[in-house]
């Protein structure tokens, strides 16, 4: 279950376990912080769940902070970068140690 909004959790995302719609949200918005936003309703107090979670995005983005989301993880552009490099050549190498033992099998396997 998502610690921000109740809804079905996919995972660890910047910590905490959430959904996909909570992980984006903070991915998108924890590097402004709070103070860009403003209550919606003016309590600063909202209800965040599955229903409401839309309703007010500092509501919302307080929230993601106080259950420990944390905006350090947030992967830069180049993060990102490097790590689908380091992903494509980890596939590279098992593709390389697979094949050899393709290739020299015995006849009887």
């Amino acid at each position: 279950v998502c610690t921000v909004c109740g809804a079905d959790a996919t995972g660890f995302n910047f910590s905490v376990i959430t959904c996909m719609c909570c992980k984006a949200f903070f991915r998108r918005n924890a590097l402004y912080g709070l103070e860009p936003f403003q209550c919606r309703y003016s309590t600063e107090n909202c209800v965040i769940n599955i229903e409401s979670r839309r309703d007010c995005s500092y509501c919302r983005l307080k929230k993601c902070f106080q259950v420990g989301m944390k905006k350090e993880l947030i992967l830069t552009d180049e993060m990102k970068r490097l790590k689908r490099e380091k992903i494509a050549q980890n596939r590279q190498m098992t593709l390389n140690s697979v094949r050899p033992a393709i290739l020299h099998r015995s006849p009887e396997a």
